[in-house]
């Protein structure tokens, strides 16, 4: 990867950490950290299941990509050892000062997954939502989080799913991987790629699943309403389940380092 590319690519996350804009309150506020969180698990609900927060107490846990620090925010309430690292300078220091606010035990690093991560020790658990597919390379950040885990260890990654609803309209110049434009980098992928990427000589995938379709319109979105596009709102709840399990967003893995 050309270091132009991997400076772009900070520089994008910086100028606009994910989900900065879902709180209303001053940034960095106790108030601004908890409406981040509402808004989050409201329109992902999955992620709550899919991280199992409460599994992980007293296990070491290291988060790829903590964002500004809403799921890092979780495992630590649940008694989690937790370590997160982000390329983003601008969201490590969110996730700090969110930490000092909510007085919360933690340890973060500016740091890329694809850099070696040696020094900081052996995890039980290593975690990463809608992180990797922004790097080129995705083999050695996953070696990299191989090599991260104690042996029987446990991975759980979401990537962009290829056969999805917004790949489709990505396809057709209707979306764009991002909220906001000219993402840098980003890839999707099938669950025929997934079991490539993760070789059994390496990996158990014990979870290979599909969720997330996002439902609702923009702008009202953007207003703070939930109003979900007439096209879904026509739909039966049991259709709209049914969109989310086979052509959802979000693939996520559970797999385990053998």
């Amino acid at each position: 990867m050309s270091s132009d590319l991997k400076q772009r690519i900070t520089d994008y996350w910086n100028a606009q950490p994910c989900n900065i804009n879902h709180g209303i309150s001053p940034v960095g506020t106790k108030e601004f950290f908890a409406e981040v969180s509402n808004r989050r698990f409201k329109v992902e609900p999955h992620l709550r299941e899919f991280a199992g927060y409460h599994q992980w107490q007293g296990k070491r846990v290291l988060e790829i990509g903590s964002g500004i620090g809403t799921e890092a925010e979780e495992f630590a309430k649940h008694g989690a050892e937790y370590v997160g690292i982000d390329l983003s300078s601008v969201s490590i220091d969110l996730c700090k000062q969110r930490f000092d606010v909510l007085g919360l035990p933690g340890e973060f690093h500016v740091r890329n997954v694809q850099d070696d991560l040696s020094d900081l020790g052996k995890f039980d658990f290593v975690y990463s939502m809608g992180v990797i597919h922004h790097f080129p390379d995705i083999e050695l950040s996953l070696n990299n989080m191989h090599n991260a885990l104690v042996d029987g260890g446990e991975l759980r990654l979401l990537v962009y799913a290829k056969n999805s609803w917004k790949m489709a309209m990505i396809q057709k110049g209707l979306d764009q991987y991002e909220a906001q434009d000219a993402c840098p980098y980003a890839q999707a992928y099938s669950k025929d790629e997934i079991y490539e990427l993760l070789p059994t000589t390496k990996w158990t995938i014990e979870r290979l699943r599909q969720s997330h379709c996002f439902m609702y319109n923009i702008e009202e979105y953007k207003k703070g309403n939930y109003v979900l596009e007439p096209w879904f709102a026509a739909m039966s709840k049991e259709m709209r389940e049914a969109v989310n399990e086979y052509l959802g967003w979000h693939m996520m893995v559970k797999a385990r380092k053998v």
